[in-house]
């Protein structure tokens, strides 16, 4: 007997896409709070230090709820937990551009992003019912090129979309009217596939302490924030460094930072593309570890907007491993569909730990040498990814599986 309509195999990707659409503009509305931070700042009277710590809570909450989260939601529908996230983020939007001051809007971001964690723990459970396993690395980089690209284009015009909404509260408003309408689209396009065999479950007692001993996740995890760390202090501080030293205007430094998603875009692509066809996960994170540091130096110390727009292209470019971390949590063996959960939040926490210790070291440190050298300890940072793609085991089809590793 065939598949009801809308349970149907290539339906999968209108799920993908719907859920796409969502994650896209949260990722943009959080990935360009450096660039209002400036305005932020003015308007509340905030410190170089609270500005540190607003960007570094877009990282730290997802650090530290990601795996206990996973943990707790993967036992509930991938459909009830994306709608729940959009129902609690949309009101919250619209509170952040009424905070009265700093320590409300930072309350609204912990919240914000706390519960955009409920989206994190539906992600493997919706890929793995729909897509065969020698499909995930494509479903993977989908995703990720879809969140570049669109995150990437609300990055770019944020300084022009701040300045045609005459503020950044007006800019919280909109895009939490945009967030209730995703939501409901979610509704009606949302769906799990039942005939798949995958579905919620709850995690066996021991699955949560296997996973956090498998050194291969960490290793990887581990590499990938010495790399955050370093953009996440970049992306949050260099555009007040660069408008505070006049050689970039607030809108220049946003097409900028836009200008990396669209990079990334582009070397998630090509990055998906090589890993598939070399059959290894190695080489690409070894790869991006010896480029990243030249290339944010680089961005670091140019003066002129022509140069840095090329440079931040070229940083989301040497990204081109990022699809390879996404794909290792499939690929270890013997982990069940809900260990994936599981091990996909044990990536995303120690990266996302590295992206909220960014911020929070540079704009400290930067109190005793000035916040251009700050900015620069960071760019050394990225050489771990490259000492994680030594010390890993190979996980591609051309390499020696993990074995040996807890799972």
């Amino acid at each position: 007997m065939g598949l009801s309509k809308g349970t149907t195999p290539n339906y999968g990707w209108v799920v993908v896409g719907a859920f796409l659409a969502i994650d896209a503009i949260i990722m943009g509305i959080t990935f360009s709070l450096g660039l209002m931070l400036p305005l932020i700042s003015d308007d509340l009277n905030m410190t170089l230090g609270q500005s540190s710590w607003l960007g570094a809570v877009n990282w730290e909450v997802s650090a530290l709820l990601s795996i206990p989260v996973a943990f707790r939601l993967s036992r509930y529908s991938p459909k009830a937990l994306v709608t729940i996230s959009c129902l609690g983020e949309a009101p919250l939007l619209l509170i952040q551009g009424l905070a009265p001051n700093y320590w409300v809007l930072l309350v609204c971001r912990i919240a914000y992003m706390a519960i955009g964690l409920a989206r994190f723990a539906a992600r493997p459970i919706l890929i793995q019912q729909w897509f065969p396993r020698e499909k995930v690395p494509l479903v993977n980089g989908v995703l990720t090129v879809g969140m570049g690209l669109a995150g990437g284009t609300v990055v770019f015009f944020m300084g022009d979309i701040m300045a045609a909404l005459d503020g950044w509260r007006n800019t919280f408003y909109v895009f939490g009217a945009i967030t209730a309408v995703l939501m409901a689209i979610w509704m009606i396009l949302g769906r799990e596939n039942p005939a798949s065999g995958v579905k919620e479950q709850p995690q066996e007692p021991g699955a949560l302490k296997a996973i956090l001993g498998n050194k291969t996740l960490w290793l990887v995890g581990i590499g990938v924030t010495g790399d955050m760390l370093c953009f996440g202090a970049m992306e949050t501080l260099w555009p007040t460094y660069a408008t505070a030293k006049g050689f970039v205007s607030l809108q220049e430094a946003s097409f900028c930072e836009g200008l990396s998603y669209y990079g990334f875009t582009v070397g998630s692509i090509l990055g998906g593309w090589l890993t598939m066809r070399l059959g290894r996960r190695k080489p690409l994170l070894m790869v991006s570890g010896l480029m990243l540091p030249l290339v944010t130096m680089g961005v670091l110390f140019s003066r002129s907007f022509p140069v840095l727009a090329s440079l931040w292209f070229v940083w989301g470019l040497v990204e081109l491993y990022y699809p390879v971390t996404m794909t290792i949590p499939y690929e270890l063996p013997g982990i069940k569909p809900q260990g994936v959960v599981l091990a996909t939040a044990l990536v995303v926490t120690v990266v996302t730990a590295g992206s909220g210790l960014g911020p929070l070291l540079a704009g400290y440190v930067a109190g005793a040498i000035g916040l251009e050298k700050a900015l620069l300890v960071t760019c050394f940072f990225p050489l771990l990814l490259f000492a994680s793609g030594l010390l890993i085991a190979e996980t591609g089809p051309r390499g020696p599986a993990v074995h040996n590793d807890a799972t």
